[in-house]
């Protein structure tokens, strides 16, 4: 009897795991292969709207999507604080992709204050995605004590009030017209608590539980809402892996570039309302998620404590 409940039990927990990691290449699959069936097909701005809002375009993940959807054809307001950069990002769009762009100066550190501003720029276009790409993190692994206020408040303000403030603003018209769709970028580090990087983990742990309730509330109104949850990509939140001779560490090798990230992500889009926006990161997504969440602390907690001792300013100055 014993031995019949544990088998449906582990039956049970197989099916779960099966679910949550083979659902999305298995819609990727089957949505990909009617989209190429299909004669009829639309492209992004025919089913979602002209315009596409991507906050943090002027680097990284979010450069990377900004040229990805005008490269399908889509509008691209480019949305960062750095305005030179956002001016050249915009340009070498319009160059190569031949596409209308916006560049809206924004630094969300500051707030609330900011969003007034953006409201004016961005609710008289018709807005078909928004991307809710920007982020900071800390440099390098930190304990809590040694964190800066100010840079506490750019995680609360950056991580968490940027994409919750923007949704807010943008989601009536998209309601409005039954069309739109919002990319929401999470992160790997979501999936249990992170020692070390113990406020960034927590802000995009917010991210995927936003998310995917936003998911929910907007389906009935024809409106989708996409989770990306990616491990690391090389950007320059990832910097501090490059040794001090320039030298690739063994962890630094194993991240991503921003292109071969967004030609997967991109290819996700309209096909699955959750991804890690590469397969690799899938892989590793997989396997955490078949340990228990005491084990996934402990593997955490093993790594950043390393990187804490690697990488850390303390290491540094005794060098």
């Amino acid at each position: 009897m014993l031995g019949s409940l544990l088998t449906l039990i582990g039956l049970y927990s197989l099916a779960c795991w099966l679910y949550e990691n083979f659902r999305t290449p298995v819609l990727l699959v089957v949505k990909g292969i009617q989209q190429l069936v299909q004669a009829n097909r639309h492209s992004l701005s025919q089913k979602y709207g002209p315009w596409a809002v991507i906050t943090g375009g002027s680097d990284g993940i979010g450069k990377g999507y900004a040229h990805f959807l005008a490269g399908q054809g889509m509008k691209v307001a480019l949305v960062a604080r750095n305005e030179s950069k956002l001016k050249k990002v915009a340009e070498e769009i319009r160059n190569k992709h031949g596409v209308e762009t916006k560049v809206v100066v924004a630094d969300f550190s500051k707030g609330e204050a900011v969003f007034d501003h953006l409201e004016k720029e961005l609710v008289s276009l018709d807005i078909g995605i928004l991307v809710n790409n920007v982020g900071v993190i800390n440099e390098k692994p930190i304990r809590l004590e040694r964190m800066e206020k100010r840079l506490l408040w750019n995680l609360i303000n950056v991580n968490i009030g940027a994409a919750t403030l923007l949704c807010r603003i943008l989601i009536p018209a998209m309601k409005q017209r039954k069309r739109g769709l919002i990319i929401n970028i999470s992160s790997l580090s979501s999936l249990a608590p992170t020692p070390y990087l113990t406020v960034y983990a927590a802000t995009k742990a917010y991210m995927t539980s936003f998310s995917v309730g936003l998911r929910e509330e907007l389906l009935p109104f024809g409106v989708e809402c996409q989770t990306v949850s990616p491990g690391y990509v090389r950007t320059s939140m990832t910097e501090y892996f490059a040794s001090a001779e320039g030298q690739e560490s063994s962890l630094s090798k194993r991240v991503v570039n921003v292109a071969d990230m967004i030609r997967y992500a991109g290819f996700t889009i309209s096909k699955t309302d959750s991804t890690t926006g590469h397969w690799s990161h899938g892989f590793q997504t997989g396997v955490l998620n078949a340990l228990p969440p005491s084990l996934r602390l402990r593997m955490f907690s093993k790594l950043y404590t390393q990187l804490l001792e690697e990488y850390s300013d303390d290491k540094q100055k005794q060098l």
